[in-house]
């Protein structure tokens, strides 16, 4: 009767053990898919200078594809320019993204002096031509259930009229 007891006993830790794995795995499919937003940088503001830091105002456009409004935690964000992160910042007092729409974001960075340091020494060392490449990435999390997503941009800044 002992042997019984034991492989029934066996047996049903099996079937839990399976159960709890398919639950979990069921579980990880109900994750909503979620589109990524597009981030552009719309304008630029400097502040009142605070000593040697020069906090600068970012306004931003981020369009949230999705059927839902996605209600922000945070963003982590860098601006780089010809490849030297210049500007960073995070923030959490951020608006919720209406769904099919672009919302305005307004955030402060703030620069990075060594790097833009080795930005004027580039530009000594090659010239200042008639576009400047910059680069902005960002990491934004949602709530809890919403996968963090992560936003990269690439452009240029035309410094000069073009000739016809």
């Amino acid at each position: 009767m002992v042997k019984i007891s034991s492989n029934l006993s066996l047996v049903w830790n099996k079937v839990f053990f399976i159960t709890v794995c398919l639950l979990l795995a069921s579980c990880s499919s109900l994750q909503p898919k979620i589109e990524q937003p597009t981030v552009k940088v719309a304008g630029l503001q400097l502040l009142p200078a605070q000593g040697f830091n020069q906090p600068i105002e970012v306004s931003l456009l981020i369009s949230n594809p999705n059927d839902r409004d996605l209600s922000l935690r945070g963003i982590s964000y860098n601006i780089g320019i010809e490849n030297f992160d210049v500007l960073s910042g995070v923030s959490n007092e951020l608006p919720t993204l209406t769904a099919y729409k672009e919302t305005p974001v307004k955030v402060v960075v703030s620069a990075n002096v060594i790097q833009l340091v080795r930005l004027l020494e580039h530009f000594s060392r090659t010239g200042v031509r008639e576009e400047v490449n910059y680069n902005f990435s960002a990491k934004l999390d949602f709530s809890a259930w919403l996968p963090t997503l992560r936003v990269n941009e690439k452009g240029a800044i035309p410094l000069a009229q073009k000739r016809n």
